[in-house]
């Protein structure tokens, strides 16, 4: 990445701090002594595993924790000022003016019963001292700077009127509109579609360079870190264990952690016969002393200094610092980790035999002033026995409504539905789709009681059979869900759903609201599950990547209907729908030099409504290569019994 840092001149030092919750069951020190810089004009990047700190860190330097947190400890120095000793009135002067702040959900953040202008024109003459007609000049603009179409009528609008994205476009514009000196976005594109995304990551990288703003960006996406940042801090148990720019942090990590979090990521380049490597064991438990290295547990380096002794952050060259005993321990954990994935994955190889059909599928909803929104807009699509297929798309394409009628949960306008055998679902958040005072054995059994399967006894050995099967200890039936990690939480769900033996198994977002280590778990979990049991999958995700890697086939979708159609290493390699290749494009690869050499070109624009579907193609409107016959005649979708369907008129 040709990355020429700007002159040093420090915005935001942060010295030793420390941050507590006070909880029934002890104090947890979710911040432990972290020391960083960001220079004015530099974006640096927070990584790390959910609990490692990094939001508590972050949330800490505003004083924005919420009950029991507390800092207890160190300074925070934004432009020379200790603002960690300011006043609550103090504070309201740096908020919004100074640090900018854009948050994971908008509508968290956003009032829904007060319209955008409201919202933004009030900050902005507060904090800029203008007038109410130049403050609102002003909104439009940065709304306009961001990307919101027709900014002077959607400022006038309600946060529940807009699309996530848009929402979030207005949150960024919220936060930049008062020219602050940093910015703090905590995971701002974790709940977007990978366009959105792309799209989000450019206004915010083009914005904050204009405007001469440093940023502190948390995320657990690798990819995004190395589209956009210039420096990573890499987070374990409350403490920056890697420091560096971001070059140096991927290309030779220092920590074994850091290694373990990188090698964690599906790639555009690994093989689907390569297992992803795997992070063993939890993070420890910060309610309890440590001692030693938090990591030592989870570490194929670890020796007896390890054991006994927590390193500190040590020079590694070019401000690069990491926290580690063994310099040299990283080829041993990277040695460690390629025997753990030595096991290769089968190849998917097709008997015949189909499990489920979908024929001519509609779904249409009629909405109260008496319009029809078409969701599914005839699909057609097979899934043979033992294959997985993936099915991507951005927001309201579709995707899930087609795996709520595949489950009988919507009942299809007009088509037909084959399964052979049943069909059962892995939701996207176990802990949503699990009632909290029932016992891990009772959920899993819940099926198996609700269909008459076996007695009691009977029962409960099948839950321990299924709970062993997805790599947890039978002990577990006797745990509630909020003793689980996310991980442990969707493995339990995956044994929910093999309860009755099903043919296939829809997984809705299963791995996107999890971490990177464990999302490589269930991925492989899922794999070896297709492999030993012969089951099929249907996997609907907007993580591209992990599409590629565990799908066999790929259906691409597009306001209701299937756009691309085909193996999935062939619609990755040789894209032909141009929305196909909008979406790959848009893809950050975790690799900071491919991604210093890719035109940053995101697809622009927002789905048409699926109340007024466009007569021709439905993607004319956003697509960089349509003819007056595109918008005219709408392209056909070969017979699905072709092994690559493509709707283009100029697929070839």
């Amino acid at each position: 990445m040709n990355y020429q840092a700007p002159v040093k001149t420090t915005l935001l030092e942060v010295r030793d701090l420390r941050t507590q919750f006070q909880t029934a069951s002890g104090t947890v020190k979710a911040v432990d002594g972290v020391s960083f810089t960001i220079e004015r004009g530099e974006r640096l990047a927070v990584v790390g595993e959910s609990g490692s700190g990094k939001s508590a860190m972050a949330m800490s330097i505003l004083r924005l924790l919420t009950h029991p947190g507390r800092v207890v400890g160190g300074e925070i120095l934004l432009d020379g000022r200790d603002i960690s000793r300011l006043s609550e009135g103090q504070l309201n002067t740096v908020r919004g003016r100074l640090v900018g702040t854009v948050f994971q959900d908008p509508m968290s953040s956003l009032d829904p019963v007060m319209r955008i202008s409201r919202q933004m024109i009030e900050p902005i003459m507060r904090n800029l001292r203008l007038n109410r007609d130049q403050a609102r000049a002003e909104a439009i603009k940065w709304l306009d700077k961001v990307g919101i179409p027709e900014p002077e009528r959607r400022i006038e609008a309600y946060p529940f009127e807009m699309s996530g994205g848009m929402r979030q476009r207005v949150m960024i514009a919220m936060a930049l509109a008062s020219r602050p000196q940093l910015v703090i976005a905590d995971e701002p594109t974790t709940a977007l579609d990978v366009t959105i995304q792309a799209q989000i990551v450019e206004v915010l990288k083009t914005l904050t360079a204009e405007a001469g703003s440093a940023m502190m960006f948390i995320t657990h996406d690798l990819g995004l870190v190395a589209r956009f940042a210039h420096k990573v801090a890499v987070m374990y148990a409350g403490r920056i264990v890697e420091f560096g720019r971001v070059e140096d942090i991927f290309a030779n990590p220092a920590h074994p952690y850091t290694q373990s979090l990188l090698g964690t990521i599906p790639s555009t380049t690994m093989l689907k016969s390569e297992r992803l490597p795997q992070i063993s064991g939890l993070p420890p438990d910060m309610r309890h002393e440590i001692t030693g290295c938090a990591f030592k547990d989870r570490c194929a380096a670890a020796h007896d200094r390890c054991l006994a002794e927590a390193p500190r952050l040590t020079d590694r060259g070019h401000e690069h610092t990491a926290a580690c005993w063994t310099p040299h321990g990283l080829e041993q954990a990277l040695a460690t980790g390629q025997q753990h994935a030595t096991r290769l994955n089968k190849p998917f190889e097709p008997d015949g035999s189909v499990v489920v059909e979908l024929n001519a599928l509609r779904k249409q909803f009629a909405t109260s002033r008496k319009m029809v929104v078409r969701a599914v807009n005839g699909v057609n699509l097979r899934v043979h026995k033992g294959e997985t297929l993936g099915i991507v798309g951005e927001s309201g394409c579709g995707k899930s409504t087609v795996a709520r009628m595949l489950l009988g949960l919507e009942r299809p306008t007009s088509g037909d539905i084959f399964i052979a055998g049943l069909a059962q679902m892995v939701f996207q958040d176990p802990a949503a789709s699990f009632n909290p005072k029932m016992t891990i054995g009772d959920i899993v059994a819940e099926p198996l009681v609700v269909k008459s399967r076996g007695s009691k006894a009977e029962r409960l050995d099948t839950v321990k059979r299924l709970i062993s099967q997805v790599g947890l200890d039978p002990a577990f039936v006797e745990r509630y869900p909020h003793q689980l990690s996310g991980g442990q939480r969707q493995r339990v769900a995956v044994a929910r759903a093999l309860a009755l033996n099903p043919s296939v198994v829809v997984a809705d977002e299963p791995t996107s609201a999890l971490d990177v280590s464990v999302r490589a778990q269930i991925i492989n979990l899922l794999v070896d599950l297709k492999e030993e049991l012969g089951i099929s999958f249907v996997f609907i995700s907007h993580d591209l990547l992990t599409v590629r890697y565990i799908s066999d086939r790929i259906a691409v979708m597009y306001l209701g209907e299937v756009v691309e159609y085909g193996a999935a290493e062939e619609v990755f390699a040789d894209p032909r729908h141009p929305y196909t290749r909008a979406l790959i494009d848009a893809v950050p690869v975790p690799d900071p030099v491919v991604e210093s050499r890719r035109a940053a070109t995101p697809l622009q624009g927002e789905l048409p409504s699926p109340l007024n579907l466009p007569k021709g193609c439905a993607f004319a409107s956003r697509c960089p290569m349509a003819t007056d016959r595109c918008r005219a005649e709408k392209p056909a979708l070969p017979d699905h019994d072709l092994s690559r369907q493509v709707a283009c008129h100029y697929a070839h």
